[in-house]
């Protein structure tokens, strides 16, 4: 009896897998959630006390595998509207900025790497790697082979190019301008003013 039950299965059931699985894909987010259904579809039609007397094995197969991937979207939908209900009731908020605040950061940083990229190489390198990757100035000068003077020249040479490149695209307000305004103004020529 059990081997006619196996032949069965087999010939009227699992024939149909790779037509199940992309029928189900329909349903699902992924390939391990198809894999899950079609499991549990097949146990289910396995199951069947009576399978010799349905009349389409196949589309029997196919309403049970749609009623089961229904109810399992039903339960993902309630378990995540549950989840969040869970979450209000313990007055959990977000440590993130709000997302006009991260637009904003994110506009200003965009602005502060094109105004670093607008800086002569050797400037850029020194003020990228002192103020990037926070080098000191005889690990600078050490990579680069240039003096302290030249690598401090170059930092501040760098801070108000970046500040005045941001201040022309209206990123950079007044307060920022106040807190970078100690830095020393550098002529072309490269001298401290």
């Amino acid at each position: 009896m059990a081997d006619e039950r196996h032949d069965w299965f087999l010939n009227q059931i699992f024939r149909h897998r790779a037509a199940l699985h992309r029928y189900l894909q329909r349903f699902t987010s992924g390939a391990e959630d198809v894999e899950d259904l079609v499991q549990e579809t097949y146990v289910r039609m396995y199951a069947l006390r009576d399978y010799r007397n349905i009349e389409s094995p196949r589309a029997l197969l196919f309403r049970i595998a749609h009623n089961m991937a229904v109810e399992r979207a039903r339960r993902q939908s309630t378990q995540a509207t549950d989840s969040v209900a869970d979450l209000e009731l313990l007055n959990v908020y977000s440590t993130e900025a709000p997302a006009d605040e991260q637009i904003d950061a994110r506009r200003r940083f965009e602005s502060f790497c094109a105004a670093v990229d607008r800086l002569p190489p050797l400037c850029r390198r020194v003020f990228v790697l002192r103020k990037v990757y926070r080098l000191s100035h005889d690990e600078i000068a050490e990579v680069l082979g240039v003096s302290h003077s030249t690598i401090e020249k170059h930092v501040a040479k760098g801070l108000v190019r970046c500040r005045d490149y941001m201040r022309g695209t209206g990123m950079l307000e007044m307060t920022d301008v106040n807190n970078l305004s100690a830095a020393p103004r550098v002529r072309d020529g490269g001298h401290s003013e």
